[in-house]
């Protein structure tokens, strides 16, 4: 896989801005000024003072494009969900499922876990940001989940078929079974990185995905 880089696509986001023929110069310099804030501090921690200091505009401007903070972070960050995040996110997700469709599932379960939290781990701050605000604002999580969460799902639940009726998967219901890979996902990335960071690290990496896929394939009982 290619190595994915958030500032990257951000800095290609505000270059699309630039060309958004609908906005005045000042509201893009408004939204490429918050976008850099809200990333590299969070959205509660950056001010609008500071939004138009990094603008070059005075507050007052601000205040005539925008009534509130909480409308740039809607102008702002949902697109960026949607042209930025959703397809950052997902592209590795797509190539893995699509293009390894032929390899064992326990092959492409581990691929898709290394991936995954690798790419957390390279753009950590980002996704905590991104997460803490979708938590907070609705708009943004009702974006989160439509094309992060949707196509996700959905590309997992197409691969989760093909192996039911290729005979390599139980055929229990294709949701369920993509509920469980997720849940898993879910629980190392919460343990790596909220509720046991130090026992998560005592083990490489590799090794906590090639046990978690074998107990996902294998179960925990005593065969």
């Amino acid at each position: 896989m290619s190595e994915q880089n958030f500032e990257q696509h951000l800095q290609l986001f505000i270059e699309e801005l630039k060309q958004e023929d609908q906005m005045t110069e000042k509201q893009r310099r408004i939204l490429e000024a918050a976008i850099r804030l809200f990333a590299s501090k969070g959205y509660h921690a950056s001010s609008t003072s500071e939004i138009a200091k990094e603008a070059g505009v005075a507050e007052g401007t601000i205040f005539r494009h925008y009534k509130t903070k909480k409308d740039i972070l809607i102008a702002a960050v949902a697109p960026l969900i949607v042209k930025i995040a959703a397809p950052f996110i997902l592209n590795d997700v797509r190539t893995i499922l699509e293009t390894q469709v032929k390899k064992p599932v326990s092959e492409v379960l581990a691929e898709l876990y290394k991936n995954r939290l690798s790419l957390l781990e390279a753009n950590e701050k980002h996704f905590r940001i991104l997460i803490q605000e979708a938590f907070f604002h609705d708009e943004l999580r009702e974006a989160l989940i439509h094309t992060v969460a949707g196509e996700g799902t959905r590309l997992l639940r197409q691969f989760v078929e093909q192996k039911i009726a290729a005979g390599e998967l139980r055929p229990h219901p294709p949701e369920v079974i993509v509920r469980v890979v997720l849940s898993l996902l879910l629980g190392m990335v919460t343990f790596k990185y909220v509720v046991a960071k130090e026992d998560f690290a005592r083990l490489p990496e590799a090794e906590q995905i090639a046990l978690t896929v074998d107990i996902l394939m294998n179960g925990i009982a005593r065969r």
